[in-house]
């Protein structure tokens, strides 16, 4: 009697163990199944996505943008380093945003020149004011003003005509 009873312990203990393996079987193919939709899914959304390729319209205007990050770059300087950092803000972020492609299309030549040398202007006198005061800053401007012209010229479209 005592050998079957352990016997049927034994055999309750087998069906348990059976039991878990299923549940887990059946959780790894619950899972594959997710896994597999969710590849498909994503898969088909982004081959649509690529067919019908649209450019997005902004409600922020071209300009406001550009003033937008001017701004900005001012407000940052401000927190970072008083009125010359806002000056060093302002200043490196006129730059970029006068010289970025989309200033290309939306800014005419003489404007994108105007605005890349008093962006660089506001850098050089905000660099010269944090060196060493108002004089340093009166040439700081004049050496900024200088070198964003010269950049400005440099990196421009040149055209080529030739001579017969």
């Amino acid at each position: 009697m005592v050998i079957a009873n352990a016997n049927n312990e034994d055999q309750g203990q087998y069906e348990h163990q059976a039991d878990a393996k299923g549940r887990k079987g059946m959780k790894r193919l619950l899972v594959l199944i997710l896994v597999w939709t969710l590849l498909v899914v994503t898969g088909t959304i982004v081959s649509a996505d690529g067919q019908t390729r649209r450019r997005h319209k902004s409600k922020f205007g071209r300009k406001a943008r550009t003033a937008a990050m001017i701004a900005g770059g001012a407000g940052v300087g401000a927190l970072v380093g008083g009125k010359k950092g806002a000056a060093i803000g302002a200043g490196g972020a006129g730059i970029y945003a006068f010289n970025r492609k989309a200033a290309r299309r939306h800014f005419g030549n003489k404007s994108r020149t105007a605005g890349t040398v008093l962006s660089g202007t506001a850098l050089g006198a905000g660099v010269g004011a944090a060196a060493g005061g108002k004089r340093a800053a009166a040439i700081g401007a004049g050496v900024g003003a200088g070198g964003s012209y010269l950049y400005s010229r440099h990196t421009r479209r040149k055209r080529y005509h030739r001579r017969y």
